[in-house]
């Protein structure tokens, strides 16, 4: 006489099943957090290509606000407009602007 015991074998079958349904969203998982990780490290690499970029134009324009500063440039834009140097000029002081 068999005796059949039929639980045992599905107990051995549903542990398999729920290992194999671990493995499986595991690795869909995996495969998600490397695509963010790709996306990420590539929106990082355009971020740091604008901020290159900016740092470049920052330089030109500093490099013309120095140009247009100098003294010599300054006083040839004085004679250009006809603006006229003030002999005794008025500074505003702390002093000043408390008093009142």
């Amino acid at each position: 006489m068999t005796i059949i015991e039929p639980s045992k074998n599905r107990f051995y079958l549903n542990e398999f099943l729920y290992i194999g349904a671990l493995l499986v969203l595991s690795a869909v998982l995996s495969i998600y957090f490397y695509n963010l990780n790709v996306s990420l490290k590539y929106q990082i690499g355009m971020q740091e290509e604008a901020i290159q970029k900016m740092e470049a134009a920052n330089a030109d324009l500093r490099n013309q606000l120095y140009q247009t500063l100098e003294t010599r440039n300054l006083a040839a834009f004085a004679a250009e407009h006809n603006l006229v140097s003030d002999k005794n000029p008025d500074y505003l002081e702390n002093r000043i602007l408390a008093n009142r």
